[in-house]
Formats: C-alpha cells, sequence, structure tokens
C-alpha cells in the first residue's frame, strides 16, 4: 500500500489538466490527441476487488488421502524427532524417537481433520458440493 505522501502526490498530479503538444519542423506547437486520463480508465475498467487486487484464482486442493497423510506424518516425525534430540541433553535417542512417534500418532486425526476441512472450503470457494456421504438410520 502506498504511503500518505504517495497518495497525496498522485492526487496532486490527479487533479491538473496538461496540454500535450510538440513542435513540428517548422518550430510550431502542434497539440496532440489526449491520452485518456487516469480517471477516465478507471471508469471504464470493472473494479477487481475492493482491496484493489485482482480475485486469485483458487489452486486446487485434493481430498484427504492416507498417503498424503503417511508423507505428512513422516515429515512430521522427522522435525519432532530432530527438535526432542536437540532439546533434551539427557534423553537417548530411543526415548527421543518415542516421544516423537507418540506424538505424531496424537496428531494424525487433528492433521486429517484440517486437510479435509480445507478441501471443504475450497469446495465451497469453487461452487462445487462436496459428495454427500451415506449415513445408516438404524
Amino acid at each position: 500500500m502506498a504511503t500518505k505522501k504517495q497518495r497525496r502526490r498522485r492526487s496532486k498530479g490527479l487533479r491538473h489538466e496538461y496540454e500535450y503538444v510538440y513542435i513540428d519542423e517548422e518550430g510550431n506547437e502542434v497539440e496532440v490527441e489526449q491520452p485518456p486520463s487516469s480517471r477516465k480508465e478507471k471508469e471504464r475498467r470493472p473494479a477487481a476487488s475492493s482491496n484493489g487486487r485482482r480475485p486469485a484464482s483458487a489452486r486446487p486442493v485434493q481430498p484427504p488421502s492416507w498417503r498424503f497423510m503417511r508423507k505428512q506424518a513422516i515429515i512430521f516425525f522427522v522435525i519432532l524427532f530432530a527438535a526432542f534430540s536437540i532439546l533434551s541433553r539427557g534423553v537417548t535417542i530411543w526415548k527421543s524417537a518415542g516421544i516423537a512417534v507418540i506424538y505424531t500418532i496424537l496428531m494424525l486425526p487433528l492433521m486429517w481433520m484440517m486437510q479435509r476441512t480445507m478441501y471443504r472450503s475450497y469446495l465451497r470457494r469453487t461452487g462445487q458440493l462436496p459428495p454427500r456421504q451415506k449415513r445408516d438410520s438404524k
């Protein structure tokens, strides 16, 4: 976003009308067709959005899958294992690995719900309907 000073200078430049002329070979000033002013150009262009940005295209989000969850869990485990190994000086590597495994197992349902939430919000944004799940009415 432009600073207040930049906005003032820009608005000052828009308030004044300028004549565009050029000097031909004989030394006479000849008027040139004026380019469209920025105000008129802005009126012609449709507004992109309220904040002035173009609407971003929605990046496709894949539905939650076990393959993706396995990759996420491995990455999460490696990060936790490294953190526990470095930060806990007196703990053996096996204890750090065990703690990392426990935390990873506890985080898997949360990661699954997060992926499902992202996928459903993507479907709502793009106007697609999420597939209905069959429920037993017993």
